[in-house]
């Protein structure tokens, strides 16, 4: 076919955008069509028809100067039209497997046709599948395909791809192949009841990495990156402190929180230390990433695996919630999404240009129907499968709040202690504001919470590199006493983000930017190790009793250091890894952060969530450099003091106290009561009256 100079395109239900570079009538199927310029982009000219068009058929588009071009299906995929025609509801997408048949099916609505793929007791066989409603195409297999790869061949536009399967289970390494998975091997697998979450203030969230966690090797080499290292119990340090699962237990911690634990790219998934990466670089939303698993190439390794470890948590009186990233894929051109539906599952204009809000290329289109769906029905598989007990959103501002909302309503309904937050930057995405699960309308989407920067960049200060060197109030800028109240407060007061304290995820360190101990390198370069190491306690301190959400990073209690590296995201294990030893080192900050959560747990003064209540109950004074805040607690008077100068201060308590708690966690108590009390530089108190 000549198509030189011509190309044709259904751009909407009906509607035609022809490029060609001379002027011209048309025809479609030899019959004329009636084409109208519409305008010229470079030395091309534009031409717009309608005409009624059936998606299943093949309609030729030829120039008066017998120049011809296949109608591809190009930006109708955008349309609310084609949602409305192809919105597929049901639950059955992906491979249905029984001993005597497999039924597979794949959403394809643009497809001219889709073969099935399958190998089997080495011997690779094809189907093909038929076409059903609302775009789904169907086969079903009357074998045992329990441990059967498969792809999909999907012809779109005259170009057929190898496209996995988005509702797979599983994959051998690396993405290349689907697997069949018979579910009925987990059936037994329980979820283990805790104790009801009664308001996400209960919870405590540590985020940790699978990988960094067991890298330097003291829980064994045998498992070193894997889900299998959090099986591992009674290993201790030369001090005879617990590490690993039983070291998190001791700490107290509620929740942890896994870094990316679903299918990523950048890492070789059967040789792991040819490279490292976070994770952030999603490929298969419903696959676990193979990496973490003691045999890659063994799709059921993967979920027995992750499973067993979330059971482990679950067993030690832990929840675990997993880090999603929905907002984009790793490539736009190559990913499974783009070769299924193209253009569909990707957020951009009218012109084909991607959005870039989350500056990796493309950002997913949550508006679209399928893709809401998609999205939900991978959440309550995390839930239903792998019993996880909450998701953080990796930049959720670029997800709609319709789908954040459904996700929540529905995981809920299936954990009634599920808990959900996220990202809520507002990045310069094609998504109008007004449907951003954002910041700016954290108001809109109650009981999910936030990363809230304002605590972090008041009370410890920023910690990315262009503003790293500015210090929060704790660090010694005393000029933020106001700021540090409303912090403290949980945000909820006036020029603040919230309504109540429990959309407010409070952190002073996560995964991305300086640790806490090198960014205090860097803001208090001039103070001692021993001063920094205070002020890093005092920040602990804050997080941890300030209103909203605690939110610690691994190692935050032992001075975790990534060695000045700012974005560790692909460093190195070396750059990354806990190191274990530290816990000897640290004993003593360890043991303050144990009490701060114990002091947590205890007074629910510090788990207030309404804005009344908090504005009401906490009072706050400055006297010279230290900071008072005064809480009501059942009859009692609860008081925190933090001097964050170099200056020893004496301060009248007004009336007696006796003291509780200091920088270095609970005090013994020896009955003495103070009127008075000196408050040494980057000191905290607790006192009670």
């Amino acid at each position: 076919m000549n198509n030189c100079g011509l190309k044709a395109y259904l751009d909407g239900k009906n509607a035609i955008t022809i490029v060609t570079d001379k002027e011209s009538s048309f025809t479609i199927n030899g019959n004329f069509l009636g084409a109208y310029f519409a305008y010229r982009h470079n030395q091309f000219i534009i031409y717009k028809a309608h005409h009624n068009i059936n998606i299943n058929e093949t309609y030729i588009i030829k120039d008066e100067f017998e120049n011809a071009s296949k109608l591809e299906i190009r930006y109708f995929t955008k349309t609310n039209e084609f949602d409305d025609m192809f919105y597929y509801d049901k639950d059955d997408l992906g491979p249905t497997y029984s001993k005597e048949k497999t039924t597979f099916k794949v959403w394809a609505p643009i497809a001219s046709k889709v073969v099935l793929q399958y190998e089997l007791n080495n011997e690779v066989l094809e189907e093909v599948m038929e076409r059903k409603d609302k775009g789904v195409f169907e086969v079903t297999i009357n074998k045992d395909l329990a441990k059967a790869l498969y792809v999909y061949k999907v012809t779109n536009n005259s170009k057929t791809e190898i496209v996995l399967d988005p509702y797979a289970y599983s994959s051998s390494a690396n993405s290349k192949k689907s697997a069949v998975i018979d579910l009925n091997l987990f059936k037994e697998s329980k979820r283990i009841n805790l104790k009801e979450l009664k308001s996400v203030s209960e919870a405590i969230i540590y985020e940790l990495s699978v990988r960094d966690f067991s890298m330097d090797g003291t829980l064994g080499n045998d498992v070193k990156g894997l889900f299998n290292a959090f099986l591992k119990h009674g290993i201790k340090t030369e001090k005879g402190n617990p590490v690993g699962i039983d070291y998190i237990k001791e700490l107290g911690v509620t929740h942890v929180q896994l870094m990316p634990i679903f299918d990523f790219v950048t890492v070789n998934e059967t040789n792991i230390f040819e490279r490292y990466n976070w994770g952030y670089d999603p490929f298969c939303y419903n696959v676990l990433e193979g990496s973490f698993a003691s045999t890659p190439n063994n799709p059921y390794s993967r979920i027995k695996e992750a499973k067993a470890m979330i059971d482990e948590f679950h067993k030690n009186g832990i929840r675990v919630n997993v880090d999603v990233v929905f907002n984009h894929t790793y490539s736009f051109i190559d990913s499974n999404f783009n070769k299924l539906v193209p253009n569909y599952y990707y957020l951009m204009d009218d012109n084909g240009n991607l959005s870039n809000g989350s500056f990796c290329g493309n950002d997913i289109d949550t508006t679209r129907k399928m893709v809401h769906k998609y999205f939900v029905d991978m959440c309550k598989r995390y839930v239903n499968l792998y019993h996880i007990d909450g998701i953080r959103f990796d930049l959720m501002g670029i997800l709609t709040k319709e789908l954040i909302m459904d996700i929540y309503q529905e995981c809920k309904q299936l954990n009634p202690s599920f808990m959900m937050y996220g990202e809520g930057w507002n990045m310069p995405s094609m998504l109008p504001e007004y449907r951003r699960a954002s910041l700016n309308n954290a108001n809109q989407i109650p009981n999910i919470a936030f990363f809230n920067d304002y605590f972090r960049d008041i009370v410890s200060g920023k910690s990315y590199n262009n503003f790293s060197n500015q210090k929060g109030y704790l660090a010694g800028n005393t000029d933020l006493f106001y700021e540090f109240v409303k912090a403290m407060r949980g945000s909820v007061e006036k020029g603040c983000y919230f309504q109540n304290a429990s959309s407010s995820i409070n952190y002073c360190e996560c995964h991305d930017n300086f640790t806490l101990y090198d960014k205090l390198k860097i803001t208090n370069f001039n103070n001692t190790e021993i001063e920094r190491n205070k002020i890093q306690l005092c920040c602990i301190a804050a997080t941890l009793l300030a209103e909203g959400i605690p939110f610690l990073h691994c190692g935050i209690e032992f001075n975790r250091t990534k060695f000045g590296v700012e974005n560790s995201y692909n460093a190195s294990d070396e750059i990354n890894m806990i190191r274990w030893n530290n816990i000897d080192i640290y004993e003593k900050n360890i043991k303050a952060v144990k009490d701060f959560i114990k002091i947590r747990k205890e007074f629910t003064c510090f788990r207030e969530i309404s804005r009344k209540s908090i504005c009401n109950t906490i009072d706050a004074q400055i006297e010279g450099n230290v900071l008072s805040l005064t809480y009501a607690y059942e009859g009692e008077l609860v008081v925190l003091l933090f001097n964050p100068s170099t200056k020893k201060q004496r301060i009248d308590l007004k009336g007696e106290y006796r003291l509780y708690a200091n920088t270095f966690g609970l005090v013994k108590s020896d009955d003495k009561s103070y009127k008075q009390i000196s408050v040494a530089p980057y000191e905290f108190l607790m006192l009670i009256k």
